[in-house]
């Protein structure tokens, strides 16, 4: 009898007794992003996430409500609470996620790898655990299983397995009284929080592996996700044209792309950027600051710029514009100014 009683206690046995009375119970799941992230990089890369592959039990329900047992919520639904938290759902769940962060130049979802275009990375995934307890004391259990890869050469750059298990509190439908859906609402909410959760550990190491390669980048790619030095991108986008890198513990030009605002302007390699937009840059992950010089069309963006000769920074103000990336141009040969300079300081 108490394991009957504890069973009881979840609303299955409730919303079948509302729906035997003629009460309509609304049980479709709908995924509910997190807020946005607050601080950590803005990488200026695209994401796509793939449809994840079942990788559960093969079950949809055991045991009874009366006693103990799961529901694999992977294959199937709970009838008239709520319907399955399939793969594909996951899958779109986690993009959507990763969308609404603002960690990422763009985020969506794709229903094939043949809808790739120009992506920096796609995700692929396994849901190996979606399996909710019966009653109180059987617990539930989500795990998925995550990987991305560069688009360009498939070359793996990140894999993750993420796990929760958790027990339904027993005072979830507190409050509820007699209402149907405010049960089944809550309890859609509670396992909303287990995917939030989930995904938002999942997104925080991703965000940490992408820029982690990143040792040196253009406002248009990290050279992680597939472009290395010397090779030409005929994808265009909309920054000022500087490849930058950090020197000695400082945001440095590694050098300026020819015929853009920045080759136009005297940027040359070795240039210390000291700040961008007043923002200084000490400490700034290179994802940040390739973020805060792309932008819009006709905008300007200002750097502080400091060059070996000059005796304090200069603002360099910048138009930003489509950028289309061919072959960087090589270090600037030192000037006879320069070279005299260099030797009187090195006395």
């Amino acid at each position: 009898m108490r394991n009957r009683s504890r069973g009881w206690g979840f609303p299955f046995a409730a919303v079948a007794l509302g729906l035997m009375a003629g009460c309509a119970v609304n049980s479709t799941f709908v995924y509910k992003p997190g807020a946005p992230a607050v601080g950590g990089p803005k990488l200026p890369v695209k994401v796509s996430v793939l449809p994840f592959k079942d990788g559960t039990e093969d079950f949809t329900d055991r045991g009874s409500v009366f006693s103990s047992g799961r529901y694999n919520l992977a294959k199937a639904g709970i009838a008239a609470t709520m319907t399955a938290l399939t793969p594909e759902l996951w899958a779109k769940s986690f993009a959507e996620d990763l969308a609404v962060s603002g960690s990422f130049r763009s985020a969506r979802f794709l229903y094939s790898p043949s809808e790739l275009a120009d992506e920096d990375f796609f995700v692929e995934g396994t849901l190996t655990k979606a399996y909710i307890g019966k009653t109180w004391d059987d617990g539930n259990e989500f795990a998925i299983f995550l990987r991305a890869l560069t688009r360009s050469d498939k070359r793996l750059v990140w894999e993750k397995e993420v796990t929760r298990q958790w027990k339904t509190p027993r005072n979830l439908y507190s409050g509820c009284g007699m209402g149907i859906q405010c049960s089944v609402d809550k309890y859609h909410a509670e396992h909303n929080q287990a995917m939030q959760s989930i995904f938002a550990e999942a997104r925080a190491d991703l965000v940490g592996a992408i820029a982690s390669q990143s040792g040196s980048g253009t406002e248009g790619k990290f050279l992680g996700a597939a472009s290395s030095a010397g090779q030409a991108r005929e994808e265009p986008f909309i920054g000022i044209g500087l490849r930058v890198g950090i020197a000695g513990d400082a945001l440095t030009v590694e050098s300026a792309i020819e015929d853009t605002p920045a080759s136009k302007a005297g940027m040359q390699a070795g240039d210390s950027i000291l700040s961008i937009d007043g923002k200084p840059t000490a400490g700034m992950a290179v994802a940040d600051a390739v973020g805060r010089m792309r932008g819009v069309p006709g905008t300007s963006v200002t750097l502080g710029v400091m060059r070996a000769g000059w005796n304090s920074p200069r603002d360099v103000t910048l138009v930003r514009d489509v950028i289309r990336v061919g072959t960087y141009t090589p270090p600037a040969q030192e000037s006879v100014e320069q070279t005299i300079e260099r030797i009187l300081g090195g006395r």
